[in-house]
């Protein structure tokens, strides 16, 4: 029996099923009621040949940078489910259909690629190009190029120099599982942030901010207006579950058509970009998602709600500190610094502003000294 949960609150897979879009974001509005918070490393990473600080720059703009899923830490996150099996029978039925073969739906894989490569090679050597099979149909441009290199891939496999009775299988096989690795890779199309609901969270210090070495931003969620709209509309919890839905269908449509209907985008939403594992349930995380740069500038940052809050992480080291203190003065935000309980394992703010702190003030001082001896 498939497990559900949406912000601890448990569901069956007929109501995940029955879920609307419409129906998540009475849900996001309704729980939105405390602010949201982003842990951030405080580091610096290379893209583009470019080396940025995306923790400084949300800081300093009141941005969110969207990430692309391959980045994240979990293999599973936004990996969509598609069976192979099912993928590469139904694909080769489409592409049947197209070349006007019969299909026999008792035919199983290897079966219709016999009968598909022997109409396929009579064309190709009766003179005719593979182009004539795809010619005429009334496709988008999207398609028409799919169908294109489907069809190069089959026929520089079937006309190689080393073509033998198995390069048809081979041919189809390389062929269809370009298009499948496609699908896996298709979640890179989306951007997204991630928030959580908690400042103290000694796992997400540890997972996300540079274990305690970056910081963490609160952001006030304001009421739903139209001015953020856009963004209401594209923020989510996230669903955990111990089930990977099967996007097979959802895939083979999007493969056929070059298009989604909205039922189908959000069921790759709801299955793919929003599901995670039972394991990460303790995040209670949120998801701000963005297809290509709906949301997003050139640099895939975002404008977000109002920053709050900073709260800079205890084992941050002295000079990141100050200069994370700087900027939260020139923009006006308060902070604070997060401490470990002596007697418990819980993390709160503390009670000593940085510039009043002994500990920091030697820390500082000892980094200066220890700067000037290395020169």
């Amino acid at each position: 029996m498939s497990t559900f949960f949406i912000r601890d609150v448990e569901l069956s897979k007929k109501q995940i099923d029955q879920l609307t879009q419409s129906d998540m974001f009475n849900l996001s509005i309704c729980c939105l009621k405390t602010n949201l918070f982003k842990y951030y490393p405080n580091t610096i990473k290379e893209i583009n040949g470019v080396a940025r600080n995306f923790s400084k720059e949300a800081l300093k703009n009141n941005t969110v940078y969207l990430s692309i899923p391959s980045e994240f830490d979990d293999p599973y996150d936004c990996n969509i489910y598609v069976d192979p099996q099912t993928f590469f029978l139904q694909r080769l039925r489409y592409f049947a259909n197209i070349c006007g073969v019969e299909i026999n739906l008792s035919l199983n894989y290897q079966e219709l690629a016999m009968k598909l490569a022997e109409t396929i090679y009579q064309h190709i050597y009766s003179g005719k190009s593979l182009e004539d099979f795809y010619k005429n149909r009334n496709d988008c441009e999207l398609i028409r190029l799919d169908h294109e290199a489907f069809f190069l891939r089959l026929e520089l496999e079937l006309r190689s120099a080393n073509a033998n009775e198995y390069s048809y299988y081979i041919a189809f096989n390389k062929a269809i599982t370009t298009e499948y690795n496609d699908i896996q890779k298709t979640a890179n199309r989306f951007r997204i942030a991630c928030f959580a609901q908690t400042p103290y969270s000694m796992l997400m210090w540890s997972h996300y901010a540079n274990n305690h070495q970056g910081f963490c931003i609160e952001y006030e969620t304001p009421d739903y207006s139209k001015e953020n709209t856009e963004i209401f509309q594209s923020l989510f919890p996230v669903i955990y579950t111990d089930t990977r839905t099967d996007l097979s269908q959802v895939s083979l449509n999007w493969r056929s058509t070059g298009k989604l209907t909205n039922e189908e985008l959000w069921d790759y939403y709801k299955y793919g970009l929003l599901s995670k594992s039972l394991d990460w349930k303790y995040q209670q995380e949120w998801r701000l998602i963005s297809c290509d740069d709906l949301l997003t500038d050139k640099s895939y940052n975002c404008k977000f709600f109002k920053i709050k809050k900073v709260y800079l992480g205890n084992k941050m080291p002295p000079q990141d500190r100050e200069e994370i203190i700087e900027i939260c003065k020139n923009n006006g935000i308060s902070y604070t610094g997060v401490t470990i309980a002596p007697n418990c394992f819980n993390m709160s703010d503390c009670a000593i502003q940085c510039e009043n702190c002994e500990k920091h003030k030697q820390a500082l001082k000892d980094y200066y000294e220890n700067n000037k001896k290395q020169e």
